[in-house]
């Protein structure tokens, strides 16, 4: 269930976004009262409905149709579920048709293009797709590298590429977003920072330095800022390496509204997950 890395990241991190947990990340509860799917999650099953319905009988992506499918899945979920904590300027653009691309460098970007690595049967196909998804709001350069970055992460997590390699290649082809920070300089709560370069870098090494799924999503919270994001970005990178806990999925899963989960399961079963070339 490939989206689940990013779903159950976000809504631990709910509960946290604007009360910060003060504690370990061992003392977090999954999930406590009160947790939600985000726009996080609405806006990742966006996504994945968008390449759903670019879907070709032979199970491949029609680009030109996700295209075309991408800015009014975008629109529909997010007016569908419109109290799930969006920000003002991407509203803007939600409920008028005709309103220009925003420039956009935040990080909402990142932690809704997780669907574009599991749909896609390359490495490069998976950037194009990305680039597909982010162009109708997030035109800026640190926007579109934000989403390429994050892609990029997923995939190198699920061919198990070694950390010494990922960190090599994240300041070769990524290093314009910044260098990945050392956790440990990092006192929590850390100060919120919505924008790509401040989420991304840190998302990848919090998954680099977890040793599973639930540890990398637990940290994620833990550091507080923009909590829900950030374990999304990072828990969405670490499901391409460790499997999600069994009771993480049922519950996340539980949580999702009907739309939402219908999205999430039709999702695994259209684009199984071959090895990438």
């Amino acid at each position: 269930m490939p989206l689940i890395g990013a779903i159950a990241g976000d809504i631990l991190g709910s509960r946290y976004e604007f009360a910060n947990f003060r504690g370990s990340p061992e003392e977090l509860v999954i999930f406590p009262p009160g947790a939600f799917p985000t726009d996080d999650t609405v806006l990742t099953c966006a996504v994945a409905k968008a390449l759903l319905d670019a879907r070709t009988p032979e199970g491949t992506v029609d680009h030109e149709n996700f295209q075309s499918l991408i800015a009014p899945a975008l629109r529909k979920l997010a007016g569908d579920h419109g109290s799930a904590g969006y920000g003002a300027r991407f509203m803007r653009w939600v409920l008028s048709d005709d309103a220009p691309a925003p420039m956009s460098f935040g990080n909402g970007a990142a932690m809704r293009i997780s669907p574009c690595a599991w749909a896609a049967r390359t490495p490069a196909e998976a950037l194009e797709l990305a680039r597909i998804a982010t162009l109708p709001t997030h035109g800026h350069p640190e926007g579109l590298m934000g989403a390429a970055a994050t892609v990029w992460a997923i995939n190198a997590f699920r061919a198990n590429l070694a950390e010494n390699d990922i960190r090599r290649e994240w300041a070769e082809r990524f290093g314009s977003l910044g260098p990945l920070p050392k956790l440990e300089s990092l006192t929590p709560p850390i100060r919120t920072d919505l924008s790509c370069r401040g989420t991304v870098p840190l998302a990848l090494e919090i998954a680099l330095q977890s040793r599973s799924y639930e540890e990398t999503i637990r940290r994620a919270v833990a550091l507080g800022g923009d909590c829900d994001t950030i374990a999304a970005i990072a828990g969405s990178i670490a499901a391409g390496r460790h499997p999600v806990p069994q009771t993480i999925r049922e519950k996340a899963i539980a949580l999702l509204p009907d739309d939402l989960r219908r999205i999430v399961l039709d999702f695994a079963e259209a684009f199984p997950l071959p090895p990438l070339s």
